[in-house]
């Protein structure tokens, strides 16, 4: 007899005001330190962004990474790109930024010069998913994916569709790097729509509700900016829509991280030496610097 689907659940929580954005914190929290490698999650919650004279960037909100990729998923909006080794690229509404910090990078994200000019909705999701040790010893890269050029399916029975952000999915595959067996879907059911979607017993799941209210195998109910790590799952988990309105849901997770973890502000290395060395470098200014004359206006 199968053990029905249960969840841990998390409401997001608030945080300070960025840019003229509020972040609600998934990931970590105290009931769920990671899913898969996948160990930090900010939902930018929807807002509409007022025109303004454009300005370039300060440079006070750029900052350093080791030890993580991170991923930023812009469903409606625009987002701008530069890093300390040379990385730079704008992304609109359905496209990802991702950066594979490796041993070191300072990265800046900012409002593109003509979305400051016209304003416009803003909303969309930061995930930090951990290195493997061998490529947190690697060089830094950087990739920008239009929304075009994410695989996308039309589900059945006209009940949504399916992105595949990272990861794979039937015959569609991500262009994001995978260091791990990992994924990450964007999935908009259609109102009071079920799919069933297949599940890898073996991998960690976990879902985040962007918009809408969704049910879970007939056992869990989940609505707008909560996330849940799921357990006891069979083969297929079966997500169902329980509104009258299209529903907004992240799937994702993968093979658990089994090497040994430590966090610590904008690092996650494997040992706590590691973590000092990060922050010395840094320090020592082997990060590099960015160079904002990329910027075009």
């Amino acid at each position: 007899m199968q053990v029905k689907t249960t969840a841990k659940i998390h409401r997001g929580t608030k945080q300070k005001l960025t840019a003229d954005i509020t972040i609600y914190r998934g990931i970590p929290n105290s009931k769920m330190q990671s899913i898969g490698s996948i160990v930090f999650l900010d939902f930018i919650a929807e807002k509409n962004i007022n025109p303004k004279t454009p300005e370039m960037p300060d440079g006070n909100f750029a900052h350093p990474h080791r030890g993580i990729a991170t991923f930023s998923y812009i469903i409606d909006g625009a987002i701008h790109h530069l890093d300390s080794a040379g990385g730079e690229g704008k992304v609109d509404a359905g496209g990802i930024q991702w950066m594979n910090a490796g041993n070191g990078i300072i990265h800046d994200e900012f409002f593109p010069y003509d979305f400051q000019k016209t304003g416009g909705k803003i909303f969309g999701l930061q995930f930090w998913i951990n290195l493997p040790a061998i490529n947190k010893a690697k060089s830094p890269n950087y990739m920008a994916i239009q929304g075009k050029d994410v695989p996308e399916i039309q589900l059945p029975d006209d009940s949504g569709k399916l992105r595949i952000l990272l990861g794979d999915f039937e015959d569609e595959k991500s262009q994001i790097p995978n260091f791990t067996e990992q994924f990450m879907y964007h999935l908009i059911l259609k109102p009071n729509k079920s799919i069933r979607l297949p599940a890898n017993k073996n991998w960690e799941y976990g879902v985040h509700i962007n918009k809408g209210k969704v049910n879970i195998d007939g056992t869990i109910d989940l609505k707008e900016k909560e996330v849940a790590e799921l357990a006891h799952f069979g083969d297929t988990i079966l997500y169902t829509n329980t509104t009258n309105q299209d529903a907004d849901i992240m799937i994702f997770g993968g093979e658990p991280y089994t090497e040994p973890m430590v966090p610590y502000g904008p690092f996650i290395m494997n040992t706590e030496k590691e973590i000092e060395t990060a922050y010395q470098d840094f320090q020592l200014g082997k990060y590099g610097h960015i160079d904002y004359s990329k910027v075009k206006i």
